[in-house]
């Protein structure tokens, strides 16, 4: 085995073992978390500080004993293996953590973490698990929850064998054969063309992720893939102004010619009013079951959990001066294409999305730190950025960075969601999903939060092997403020500077 594919392998099994993190902490399984941890790590909480052992017992009667339901949102995943000791790895995964509980007064709360997990990760006998941890906190919100009921048919998640995900097949974190990863990133790719196919209002396209005989299970519609197509078209794509169906954290087991996923997502569901515009979000989980049956992996049984859920005033969603915003008759570019979407058949394919993928994870960890270095590091020199109120070329756009961001906030937190990568030769084409976070201070204070929620379309091209972007385009789903409280000065907090624990030359592993 080459080392591009050894690579490719370690890194699908560490964000494996991370998706098996966030699986046992919502699903309140205890055994679970600690097969991701070595024993006697160390895990810096902000609440909690010491072996992991310690960390876990912390769970019972601080998290889950608190919180009536959790949900562990992952953003994007940087794993970097270390250059002369292949047996370890450093880890960045931004993520949102949401914790609800009713309170007393019998209203529901959900405190709401943009963090960080940074992580050391070593191998041992084969099997990749955190060695060391601190969790880095960016900022924390309080949103309301409930509200809106749903009908018995909707499902919640469980914290027992109720749940469906229990029966799915389980492994660790050791690396998978070509076929696999090959599995892997077909499934994953299926998921997101559902996603696409749904947000821009294109039946087919969400038609094609699904087998003929498929069952879906989507709470308010139950059977067969014909039947949802033509509910999901009133339901969704024709009562809303705009959708993002953004992806996280997913786990895909491949057993033969069945491969079983669970796909953590947040749904926004925008009303735009010339006045006051309203995105009913849901926090959700997609259990499915795919098949591949010569025609390339597609869905054969869907059940959605539904996690959480409010409808939040977002203020008026006009079109702002310099941005576009997607598309839902057509138009979009992401749909102009006239080549049909490739699944990957080869192991290269999916080594250069990698590469692709982590261009793009370069790119937002060079903003959020405020290194210009590592974010022209994502462009080549000649490329071509528009992003809305700036538009031209690289050294402008460091430029408008500097001014227009690094001057007005805190900090920020850029945080990927799927990226549907599709490559012709030494070119490729990307659609990625992200929600900003633009942080506001006051006498050293968070006070709002600017959210936009986005997709990032580039073109990339590999260059002497390097792959970079050449030209950007952002398009804006929709934009909201946030109020933000406090977080606890005693937890690790994160700051855009080298004295964040990402940037530690000394930090442990």
């Amino acid at each position: 085995m080459n080392a591009r594919f050894l690579r490719l392998a370690d890194e699908w099994a560490i964000r494996d073992t991370l998706a098996r993190y966030w699986r046992g902490i919502d699903r309140r399984d205890e055994t679970l978390v600690a097969s991701t941890y070595y024993p006697g790590s160390y895990d810096d909480h902000g609440y909690y500080k010491g072996p992991v052992e310690g960390f876990i017992e912390s769970l019972r009667s601080g998290v889950w004993a608190h919180f009536e339901k959790t949900q562990h949102f992952s953003g994007h995943i940087a794993v970097e293996i270390h250059p002369s000791d292949p047996d370890r790895a450093r880890v960045e995964s931004y993520a949102e953590a949401h914790h609800i509980r009713t309170q007393d007064d019998g209203c529901g709360e959900d405190r709401v973490y943009g963090l960080r997990y940074v992580d050391c990760f070593t191998r041992r006998d084969g099997e990749w698990r955190i060695g060391h941890r601190v969790c880095t906190w960016d900022w924390l919100r309080i949103d309301p929850v409930g509200g809106i009921p749903l009908p018995e048919s909707y499902f919640r998640g469980h914290h027992s064998a109720e749940d469906p995900v229990f029966a799915h097949p389980r492994s660790i974190g050791v690396r998978s054969s070509h076929r696999e990863i090959i599995a892997k990133q077909a499934c994953f790719d299926t998921l997101m063309q559902y996603a696409r196919g749904v947000d821009r209002c294109d039946p087919e396209l969400v038609r094609s992720a699904y087998h003929d005989d498929a069952y879906d299970d989507h709470g308010g519609y139950q059977g067969e893939v014909g039947g949802f197509i033509d509910w999901v078209k009133p339901a969704v794509m024709e009562s809303f102004s705009a959708t993002m169906h953004k992806l996280g954290n997913c786990l895909i087991e491949v057993r033969g010619d069945e491969a079983f996923a669970e796909t953590y997502a947040v749904a926004h569901h925008v009303l735009a009013r010339a006045d006051e515009s309203s995105d009913l979000i849901m926090g959700v989980r997609y259990i499915d079951r795919l098949e591949d049956r010569g025609e390339g992996w597609k869905i054969a049984h869907r059940r959605m959990s539904f996690e959480w859920e409010r409808n939040v005033l977002i203020g008026s969603q006009r079109e702002y001066e310099g941005f576009e915003r997607g598309r839902r008759d057509g138009s979009d570019p992401v749909l102009a294409s006239t080549s049909p979407i490739v699944v990957p058949d080869a192991i290269d394919r999916v080594a250069s999305r990698a590469e692709i993928y982590a261009v793009l994870v370069r790119y937002c960890r060079g903003i959020d730190r405020r290194d210009t270095k590592m974010i022209r590091s994502a462009y080549h020199g000649d490329a071509y950025d528009d992003h809305g109120t700036y538009q031209g070329d690289l050294d402008g756009f460091i430029e408008f960075v500097e001014n227009e961001i690094y001057s007005r906030f805190r900090t920020t937190m850029h945080k990927l969601g799927q990226a549907l990568i599709e490559i012709d030769g030494d070119e490729a084409r990307a659609e990625t999903y992200a929600i900003c976070h633009h942080v506001m201070a006051e006498d050293g204070r968070d006070v709002e939060d600017n959210v936009m929620g986005i997709r990032y379309l580039d073109r990339f091209e590999r260059r002497g092997g390097q792959w970079r972007i050449v030209h950007r385009a952002l398009r804006w789903e929709w934009i909201r403020a946030d109020s933000l409280e406090p977080l606890d000065p005693g937890w690790t907090l994160g700051v855009a500077s080298a004295l964040d624990p990402v940037q530690r030359a000394d930090r442990n592993g």
